[in-house]
Parts: structure tokens; C-alpha cells; sequence
């Protein structure tokens, strides 16, 4: 049983020697690809991010799809479209209201 362990071992191991030298070899050329490419899509959207035209490209991206979907659910009836988009406008612009008369008590200053 010993002799039939080792046998089997010797050839497993011889295997798996000669897979680990072709995965070596393998993990050596992904090793110089992966340095070789550094930067994706990742990194270019991150650097969007944080330059300044980030905020008005996603503003207009925003509200080109908000009135696609409006035009979408309206079904080609006009008159739907526009209740839509006021009931839109509305709701917004309450939500802009509330939000600068939260910000005008934030600004002011406490030394006073």
C-alpha cells in the first residue's frame, strides 16, 4: 500500500510539476501584462469625477432622461407629457425651496 501511495504521489507530483511550470511561466507574462495596463475605465471615470465638468454633464444626462421617460409614459399624448413635467417641476422645485431655506440657517453665523 506504501509503494502504491508513492507511485501515485510520483505521479501527481510529476503533474503537477509540469502544470506548476507552465502556470509559472503563465504567471509571469499575466504579471508583466498587468503592470503594462494600468488604467481602465475606472480610472477615467474616476478622474471625471473629480474634474469640473463632471457636474454639468451628469445635470443634462439627468434631465435628458427624465423627459425621455416623460415622453415615454405619455404615450404621445401631449397633454399627459406637460401634467407629467409640471407635477415634475413642481415637486422639484419644492424640494430646492426647502432645501436653500435649510442652508440660509446653516450659514449663519453663531458668534452673534
Amino acid at each position: 500500500m506504501a509503494q502504491g501511495r508513492s507511485t501515485s504521489g510520483k505521479r501527481s507530483s510529476g503533474k503537477s510539476s509540469s502544470g506548476r511550470k507552465s502556470s509559472s511561466s503563465g504567471r509571469s507574462s499575466s504579471k508583466k501584462q498587468s503592470s503594462a495596463v494600468s488604467t481602465g475605465i475606472a480610472d477615467y471615470f474616476h478622474a471625471f469625477t473629480k474634474s469640473r465638468f463632471f457636474f454639468p454633464v451628469t445635470t443634462v444626462v439627468v434631465i435628458t432622461v427624465v423627459i425621455l421617460l416623460d415622453l415615454l409614459f405619455a404615450w404621445n399624448y401631449y397633454d399627459r407629457f406637460f401634467k407629467i413635467l409640471g407635477f415634475e417641476l413642481l415637486f422639484f422645485g419644492i424640494i430646492w425651496v426647502i432645501g436653500l431655506v435649510l442652508s440660509f440657517g446653516e450659514s449663519t453665523p453663531k458668534g452673534e
